[in-house]
């Protein structure tokens, strides 16, 4: 085997170990990291449980809103009893967000959510297991 041939494949093979290292790099959602996101601005909206009631407690509807600032989101949400949860999370990819909500200190539930049509829809779940969708709109 010649020299030049020898460097030919040393090249090739790290050629084609930087394009799967891009490949994989590509499949990786970004973390937050204060970049502006494309779901930059402040959100408010409703959401609405699946059932009224999960093993005799009561799923209640609710308001609430977010703010969305360089990948990060925060926000607070009431329901019809007063109760209010403190909203956390943070933007996946381009268009997607999770997050998690507080009743106080204590964590009781997550959040998904995704833009469609210039809305941010998903879903939620808490522990108690009270399912259901929310919708909301950039003010």
């Amino acid at each position: 085997m010649t020299r030049m041939t020898t460097l030919t494949r040393r090249a090739a093979t790290a050629i084609l170990s930087g394009v799967t290292l891009i490949a994989l790099a590509a499949c990786v959602p970004e973390p937050p990291d204060g970049r502006p996101s494309p779901l930059d601005g402040h959100w408010v909206g409703r959401y609405t449980p699946q059932t009224m009631h999960v093993m005799d407690r009561p799923c209640t509807p609710g308001y609430g809103g977010i703010l969305i600032r360089g990948g990060r989101l925060s926000g607070q949400a009431t329901n019809t009893y007063g109760a209010s949860y403190r909203i956390s999370g943070h933007v996946v990819g381009a268009d997607r967000i999770v997050g998690n909500f507080y009743f106080r200190t204590r964590s009781v539930g997550s959040l998904k959510g995704h833009l469609v049509e210039g809305r941010l829809v998903g879903n939620y779940e808490n522990v108690d297991g009270c399912r259901g969708s929310w919708v909301a709109t950039r003010q």
